[in-house]
């Protein structure tokens, strides 16, 4: 169900960013003021790599949050994320993005239900993975559709 879920709302996002050349990508995007759709697109890839990130950790018990950076600011990250972000060419934003979910998908594909489902003990993921990943992906993606039209 998760990944159905995230395959068929991320194709509106492949949909959108395929209609737009690299130029149109850099255009502002509507609806979010300061941001381009270049910069909504790398937001995207960051937050792929986010719940992939949080994966590995939860593999691995290592905490995946640098510097013990609060895994619940995300106005924080996400103005870290813009402005790490901004110089990227629209190409390389645009291959990122693709990667970044084709990585994560893989990744849950090799994750077990017990991983995925199970209530974890660590303070640095509230609730289940599958939430946390859900939340990055499938529940992320129709936010942004709209940024990228």
């Amino acid at each position: 169900m998760l990944l159905r879920e995230m395959r068929e709302t991320h194709a509106r996002i492949q949909a959108a960013v395929a209609a737009l050349d690299d130029e149109a990508l850099l255009s502002p995007a509507p609806g979010m003021p300061g941001w381009t759709r270049k910069d909504v697109l790398a937001h995207l890839e960051w937050w792929h790599e986010h719940s992939s990130n949080v994966i590995s950790g939860v593999r691995t018990d290592a905490n995946p949050y640098p510097d013990d950076d609060d895994p619940t600011d995300t106005d924080g990250w996400n103005e870290r994320i813009l402005a790490a972000n901004r110089d990227r060419a629209a190409a390389d934003v645009r291959a990122g993005e693709a990667a970044s979910f084709v990585r994560l998908v893989a990744l849950v594909e090799a994750t077990t239900e017990d991983e995925l489902f199970r209530r974890d003990p660590r303070p640095w993921l509230e609730g289940t993975l599958a939430e946390m990943i859900a939340a990055d992906s499938a529940g992320h993606y129709p936010e942004h559709v709209p940024h990228l039209v």
